[in-house]
């Protein structure tokens, strides 16, 4: 069993959710127990997808001690089998501030899904967010066996991702591939080169590819280049 994250630093918008998402779809199909737990406090689009709503039991319910963890672990079916999602709502991030016990009852939950309901892997969603600043994820990166960095062709993508390589580095948090997502080579392959000097890994691209979030959503739409391309990262380095 391993801990999971991805992640991006400050930097959002660059397809950790998407990511996210595609990893719960392929999972079931792999025969992997698969637990995802959504840190996106105050922008739940990956509890949004996956459940369609914002429901009464969320992580923060749990870590101020309002809900019960079985409450809080949702069963998503599939064809396959089911995902177990622990979803976040907005809001959730002032109440855990404010009354919550944040980095124990992560723990707990955790240590409940590995050891109750027998999870291969838990995935955390990341959202964008100040390593050095904000002690409550790093509280939930401290959880984390290997973080997989997410960036896009940006500059302010890159800095993000050496804050976060740093900051993760620091405290011996192994660090997975990391992946350019809407990568666009008119845009040159020097950042493939720049990300994979950061890391030490030679960085996946996904590719540019208008039908990945329709795909990602609903199933729908044409199976291009950019959605093979981010199932083939999702299966051979997350649920590998």
């Amino acid at each position: 069993m391993s801990i999971k994250c991805i992640a991006s630093g400050q930097k959002g918008g660059v397809g950790k959710s998407t990511l996210t998402i595609l990893t719960a779809k392929a999972a079931p199909a792999l025969g992997i127990r698969l637990a995802i737990i959504d840190l996106a406090m105050g922008n739940p689009s990956t509890s949004l997808n996956l459940l369609g709503n914002i429901p009464r039991h969320t992580l923060a319910t749990y870590v101020i001690n309002v809900s019960k963890v079985n409450e809080v672990i949702h069963v998503i079916p599939t064809e396959h089998g089911p995902v177990y999602l622990i979803p976040s709502g907005y809001g959730d991030l002032a109440l855990i501030n404010e009354y919550g016990d944040f980095k124990e009852r992560l723990g707990s939950l955790i240590k409940y899904l590995i050891d109750r309901v027998g999870i291969d892997h838990v995935v955390i969603d990341f959202p964008s967010f100040e390593p050095s600043l904000d002690s409550v994820l790093n509280e939930a990166l401290d959880e984390c066996d290997i973080v997989y960095p997410v960036g896009i062709q940006d500059l302010g993508s890159v800095v993000a991702l050496r804050n976060l390589l740093h900051f993760v580095r620091r405290f011996s948090i192994n660090v997975g591939r990391p992946v350019i997502n809407m990568f666009r080579e008119s845009l040159g392959r020097q950042w493939v080169a720049v990300v994979g000097k950061l890391s030490g890994l030679e960085p996946s691209i996904i590719h540019y590819d208008p039908w990945v979030i329709r795909w990602v959503h609903d199933g729908a739409g044409q199976y291009g280049v950019g959605v093979k391309e981010a199932l083939s990262y999702v299966i051979r380095e997350i649920l590998s």
